[in-house]
């Protein structure tokens, strides 16, 4: 007896919506941009602003990039008063909170240098993975599915 598959929507899963940032790796690469100065120029080549999610995390990348490109040892303290002369110049809160968060990343623990550069390929990755998904014409996110056989009666 032939049979025929049929799926419908799942009631008891809703869909998900897949995550798309990792703000512990985005701190991550961050954190080694300010305690690894000879990860500096491999970082800057990799990552763009626009792969971090959090707008307090592009101004401080942005600030240790305009640092780099001055031929200046990225250290803390610049990376502090590259944010102030920014805050200066955009009176933004993203501003006030990347300063704030430096102060917290210099804190933190930072992994060894082949572990950072894991770091940074998920940042990259989920960074094309958000471009993908708005590029997507429909944007709408995968069904879970419920799937049965019937029985043909023909």
């Amino acid at each position: 007896m032939p049979k025929t598959l049929i799926s419908t929507p799942d009631p008891d899963q809703p869909p998900s919506e897949p995550v798309l940032c990792d703000e512990h790796a985005e701190r991550t690469v961050l954190a080694a941009v300010l305690h690894h100065p000879q990860l500096v120029s491999y970082l800057m080549a990799v990552l763009h602003a626009t792969h971090f999610s959090s707008p307090a995390c592009r101004e401080i990348f942005l600030a240790a990039a305009a640092i780099h490109h001055h031929n200046e040892p990225c250290t803390p303290a610049a990376v502090t008063a590259e944010l102030e002369h920014r805050q200066q110049a955009d009176s933004g809160a993203h501003v006030k909170a990347a300063t704030d968060l430096v102060s917290k990343l210099v804190r933190a623990a930072v992994p060894a240098e082949p572990v950072v550069v894991h770091y940074v390929a998920i940042v990259w990755d989920l960074a094309a993975l958000r471009r993908y998904a708005a590029a997507r014409p429909e944007g709408l996110p995968s069904m879970p599915m419920r799937v049965f056989l019937t029985d043909d009666d023909t």
